[in-house]
């Protein structure tokens, strides 16, 4: 991973966790039409957080997912499998 990859891959967990100025917004978009890995990356990353979130919000324990959101989360593995 050069050093890019590494400050994009920082951005984009950081906006998990708070909004990015615009500058850091822009050079992540950018960084993320330009760098394929990366932008798979990210996809994982929202793909996981989401399913986290949908976990906390089941109160029976179990995930009910929309069919649209099963076939979300099967093209994001089929990508990271095939990306690895």
């Amino acid at each position: 991973m050069n050093y890019a990859c590494k400050e994009a891959s920082k951005l984009a967990s950081d906006s998990l966790d708070r909004r990015l100025s615009l500058r850091e917004r822009l050079k992540l978009k950018i960084h993320m039409l330009m760098c394929g890995k990366c932008k798979n990356s990210n996809k994982t990353m929202e793909l996981i957080r989401n399913t986290a979130a949908l976990i906390s919000q089941s109160r029976s324990g179990e995930i009910r997912l929309t069919d649209e959101q099963r076939e979300s989360l099967r093209k994001a593995l089929e990508e990271k499998r095939d990306n690895e």
